[in-house]
């Protein structure tokens, strides 16, 4: 969600001279607060409550009324327009500003990580459901990442069609793409590939299923894991524990995130890029690895099915098993030709998806709401 924010800002304010921007974030700790000026037409400030202090995640909710009042005190002017992004944040915006005009990008929902949960994983909270429920019922516009979340909004949510809005996230192609001399660590080779995952490591994004099907290959393949993300919870280790369970202590390694060029670095020298998410709205992941030649295997859900073709930039896996994960892991492997093509032909695709396009048709909602 940050990458979007960042990256569509930047494209707003590139593709419109005219446009003025505040930014509003909580800062949970007093050294995160501070107002910053990221562009002569843009701030970015960082609002510190004392009783966000340290805040868990089940804390947030009760936080929203003071960061809406915190919001309302310092904004230099009412705006014409408000766009949140994330079910706590758009609940502060319809109690900051309840007669602007708001565009709300939900980005995950817990009706739909909840339709998908797997063996262990936790509900999304019922005061989650509810808030999202009301954002439904008072957005004025719904921007979704694709099709497929147009119709989760309708489907678990009664959305309006006349709400929806599909603006599909675009990637940074001055560092998203393929660089001369920069190879796949097994290019060309047949029964060795290198795995990046990239991302939070948490259940629902799936990493675990990488590191058990990479327990299921055979032993004469020789394929290695990085699970490259900070998630600051025991799952990494118990992701690592399970590697050594497993035998695969030397084959798999956790990174810490990184910084942008890096991780674009890490997806050139990826011989395959794993996304095996139980839910995306979109997966920016997989359509950034494309945009460096690398080929993609991630879940048939939801926004995946957008980001991925399926047999041309990437596969999809239908199941989410390890068995299944393991299976069409070893397809590629065994297959260097075939990561050649689908990496080059993701290449190509990743054209198709550009920030600038993504701003322009921000803009034309923004004053199609500012209008009305």
């Amino acid at each position: 969600m940050n990458v979007y924010i960042e990256r569509s800002l930047a494209a707003l304010l590139e593709v419109n001279p005219q446009l003025t921007v505040e930014v509003f974030t909580l800062a949970t700790d007093r050294q995160q607060a501070g107002q910053v000026r990221y562009h002569e037409r843009a701030t970015v400030t960082a609002l510190y409550l004392p009783e966000a202090e340290g805040a868990r995640k089940e804390d947030l909710p009760e936080l929203v009324p003071g960061f809406a009042m915190a919001v309302r005190a310092i904004a230099s002017r009412p705006p014409q327009l408000v766009h949140s992004h994330y079910w706590l944040s758009g609940l502060a915006a319809l109690a900051a500003y309840p007669q602007v005009p708001l565009a709300h990008t939900m980005h995950t929902t817990a009706a739909a990580k909840n339709d998908r949960l797997g063996e262990g994983e936790r509900p999304e909270p019922e005061v989650r459901l509810r808030g999202e429920q009301a954002l439904v019922r008072r957005a004025a516009a719904l921007v979704v990442n694709t099709e497929y979340e147009a119709a989760q909004m309708r489907d678990f949510y009664g959305a309006q069609e006349s709400q929806l809005v599909t603006v599909a996230p675009g990637v940074d192609l001055s560092v998203f793409s393929p660089r001369e001399g920069v190879r796949p660590l097994h290019e060309g080779q047949d029964g060795a590939a290198h795995l990046v995952f990239a991302g939070r490591p948490q259940h629902l994004k799936g990493p675990h299923l990488l590191v058990e099907a990479l327990g299921l290959l055979p032993r004469e393949l020789d394929v290695t894991l990085d699970i490259i993300g900070t998630s600051g919870t025991n799952y990494e280790q118990d992701l690592d524990t399970r590697a050594e369970e497993l035998g695969l202590g030397d084959h798999v390694r956790l990174l810490p995130s990184m910084p942008t060029p890096d991780l674009a670095e890490a997806f050139r020298k990826a011989d395959i890029v794993a996304c095996p998410s139980s839910s995306e709205t979109f997966g920016l992941v997989a359509l950034e690895a494309s945009a460096c030649g690398t080929p993609v295997l991630a879940s048939k859900v939801d926004g995946l099915m957008e980001a991925v073709a399926d047999g041309v930039t990437g596969l999809l896996v239908a199941q989410r098993t390890p068995a299944a994960w393991a299976d069409t892991i070893e397809q590629l492997v065994r297959d260097p030709q075939r990561r050649f093509t689908l990496g080059q032909a993701g290449a190509r695709r990743a054209h198709d998806f550009t920030w600038q396009a993504t701003a322009q048709a921000l803009i034309q909602l923004y004053q199609s709401l500012a209008r009305s």
